[in-house]
C-alpha cells in the first residue's frame, strides 16, 4: 500500500503549551507496555505518541511518569489533574508488530480504541500521526475551528529570541538583521533566512539539504529527500500577545513503497506554529 509522509518527520520530545486555558481538557500519557521491544524503541514510540497528542490544539498534554520536563516551562500543567488516560501497548503476533492505543475518561470509560498491525516497529513509527488523528475522532468538536483572532504588527524587535518549533525542530533562535537558526531533535542545525513583508513573517532554509533533517525515515528516503527537496519555508504571523508565530510550513514530501521513492512531491503545505520561550 502507498503512503504519504511528510519530508521532516522528525522523532522529538514535545513540551506542553504553556498558560493553558482552563476549560482545556487534560490527557495524560500512560508509558508504553511493550512485549519483545527494545528500549530505544519504545522511547521513540512514546516521544511519538507524546508528541502528536501536544500537536492538538484545544488539550494539555501531560508526558509518560518516565519522560521528564527538560525545563521548567511546562511546570504550570504539571500538577493538572487528567480527564482522559492514553495508554498504548506494543505486542508480536505471527511475525507482525500490533499496536493498539486506547482513550479512556477517568472512570475508565473506553472512548476509543486504535489497532495497528506493521511488519516492523518503524512501520508504526511512520503512521502514528494518522493513528493518534483517529484516536481523537470521537471528539465531536475537534474538527470545529475557533474564530480566528486578528493578527498582531510584526517588527523586528518582537521576534527576536528563542522559539519551540514545529515537528522535528527543538528550537528557533532567530537574530537581528534576518538571519535564524533551527536547531533539530536529530541533532543538526539548519542556518534560516527571514523577511518581514505585508506584515507576514517569511522564513526559509539557508541551509544545504541533510538526511538528517528527515529523520527517522528510512535512510535510502532520506538521502533521496537531501538530494531532490527544496528549500523548507514557513509563512507566519504574530499572535497572543507576541508570543505565538502561526502560519504554513512549505516543504517536500516523498511517496514511497518498500523504501523505494514513488513520487517527489514539491511545495506541500501544513500548518505550523513557533511558540516563543521565556528570556
Amino acid at each position: 500500500m502507498k503512503k504519504i509522509y511528510t519530508a521532516t518527520f522528525i522523532l522529538f520530545i514535545a513540551l506542553a503549551y504553556l498558560n493553558a486555558q482552563d476549560e482545556k481538557s487534560v490527557f495524560k500519557i500512560q508509558p508504553l507496555v511493550a512485549e519483545g521491544s527494545s528500549p530505544e524503541e519504545i522511547r521513540l514510540l512514546e516521544a511519538l505518541i507524546y508528541s502528536y497528542f501536544s500537536d492538538k490544539q484545544d488539550v494539555i498534554i501531560l508526558p509518560p511518569d518516565d519522560i521528564a520536563f527538560t525545563d521548567n516551562i511546562a511546570n504550570d500543567v504539571a500538577g493538572e489533574p487528567p480527564d482522559y488516560f492514553v495508554k498504548s501497548s506494543l505486542y508480536p503476533e505471527n511475525d507482525i508488530c500490533v499496536f493498539e492505543l486506547v482513550v479512556s475518561d477517568i472512570n475508565a470509560t473506553e472512548l476509543s480504541r486504535q489497532t495497528a498491525k506493521y511488519k516492523t516497529t518503524k512501520d508504526i513509527a511512520l503512521n502514528l500521526h494518522n493513528i493518534i488523528n483517529a484516536a481523537f475522532e470521537w471528539r465531536g468538536d475537534i474538527n470545529e475551528a475557533p474564530e480566528a483572532p486578528d493578527a498582531e504588527l510584526i517588527i523586528p524587535e518582537k521576534i527576536f529570541g528563542l522559539w519551540r518549533g514545529d515537528t522535528g525542530i527543538k528550537l528557533v533562535r532567530i537574530l537581528p538583521d534576518g538571519k535564524a537558526f533551527a536547531f533539530f531533535a536529530s541533532g543538526v542545525n539548519m542556518m534560516l533566512s527571514y523577511k518581514i513583508e505585508n506584515n507576514t513573517l517569511n522564513v526559509k532554509q539557508v541551509s544545504p539539504n541533510n538526511e538528517n533533517f528527515y529523520y527517522p525515515l528510512p535512510l535510502p528516503i532520506a538521502k533521496v529527500l537531501a538530494q531532490e527537496s527544496e528549500p523548507m519555508q514557513w509563512e507566519f504571523m504574530l499572535y497572543e500577545n507576541e508570543n505565538l508565530l502561526k502560519g504554513s510550513r512549505i516543504e517536500t514530501t516523498v511517496e514511497f513503497e518498500d523504501y523505494e521513492k514513488i513520487v517527489i512531491r514539491h511545495n506541500s503545505v501544513r500548518q505550523s506554529e513557533w511558540n516563543k520561550l521565556p528570556r
